[in-house]
């Protein structure tokens, strides 16, 4: 058999319809699927990257209902302005208690801070240390939040009855100042 013009020219169109579907249909297309694995990729690292910022989240909502039950707790302990005056009775009455006598009570430079009034309160104490010890620690334990800024003791000395040396007396005279929290727009104390 004798192949001719017309046999060679159907030989090479058969063998270039392949090479031709390879670079005009297969080849693009292995492009295109490369590139959609790619996108596929990125895709999941992005839905990783974002399940793990939702976890966050809800984290952080956690923490901030836990914040906010703090914040509830801690208004519950500062009093209004107007419930100063119900405060420092209870201080004078456990100082009553105490077996103190509580000679002075002023408020001073009220500041605001953070929307809370701050108010020291200079106190002039006079009694013996355990009723002093008992006091401090009464204010303590007070419901609302109450801060002792600065303590100063002196104990009262009397002369002997040879007068040349001092003795203790037994009674301390404190100056204190304790700093009051409270809400409000800057009520007076």
């Amino acid at each position: 058999m004798k192949m001719g013009n017309r046999e060679i020219t159907f030989l090479i169109v058969l063998a270039a319809v392949p090479v031709a579907a390879w670079f005009f249909v297969f080849q693009p297309r292995n492009h295109d699927i490369e590139q959609s694995r790619r996108e596929i990729a990125a895709m999941e690292a992005t839905l990783t990257r974002l399940d793990r910022l939702a976890g966050a989240v809800g984290d952080v909502r956690l923490a901030i209902d836990e914040a906010e039950g703090r914040l509830a707790d801690f208004r519950r302990n500062i009093p209004d302005a107007e419930e100063v005056d119900d405060l420092l009775a209870e201080m004078h009455r456990i100082g009553d208690r105490n077996s103190l006598r509580l000679a002075s009570i002023r408020a001073v430079n009220q500041s605001e801070v953070q929307g809370h009034l701050e108010i020291p309160l200079n106190m002039e104490v006079r009694g013996d240390f355990p009723g002093i010890y008992r006091f401090l620690v009464d204010l303590e334990r007070l419901p609302r939040i109450v801060r002792v800024q600065s303590l100063e003791l002196e104990r009262t000395m009397t002369k002997s009855r040879s007068g040349d040396e001092d003795r203790p007396q037994g009674d301390l005279d404190v100056a204190v100042t304790v700093v009051v929290y409270c809400e409000g727009d800057g009520g007076d104390a």
